[in-house]
């Protein structure tokens, strides 16, 4: 029988030799997205700070109700069918209701008594 005797080189004196398709696939496509990922964040904080909120409100411009509606005060038993059609009875009660919930903000077509809501001027 032979012996073989294999000898272990250290790892500190294997050299790797790269091409230069090896050079770009190690060093260069990371730093690529690395790149990619500061511009990213750079485009999110400026067109985060410029969409903001606070910029959105310095262009709106604040309207006079009184020209457009009236403000009434909701009694006890008042619905706003009943107001809607007290307020305007030439026109549809369903538009005159859709009007003034849009006017008021409101969610829903429950009021409270005592509630003040703007109801839209006769045309």
């Amino acid at each position: 029988m032979n012996a073989m005797v294999i000898s272990a080189t250290p790892l500190s004196t294997v050299r790797i030799n790269l091409t230069r398709r090896g050079r770009l696939v190690l060093l260069g496509i990371p730093a690529l997205v690395t790149a990619a990922v500061m511009v990213f964040a750079a485009l999110a904080i400026v067109l985060g700070s410029v969409a903001s909120p606070a910029q959105a409100s310095v262009e709106h411009v604040a309207v006079d109700m009184a020209e457009y509606a009236a403000t009434v005060t909701v009694l006890q038993g008042d619905s706003l069918w009943s107001i809607a059609a007290a307020s305007n009875p030439n026109r549809d009660v369903r538009d005159v209701v859709s009007e003034i919930v849009a006017l008021n903000e409101l969610g829903s077509g429950v009021v409270q008594a005592g509630q003040q809501l703007f109801v839209p001027l006769p045309k």
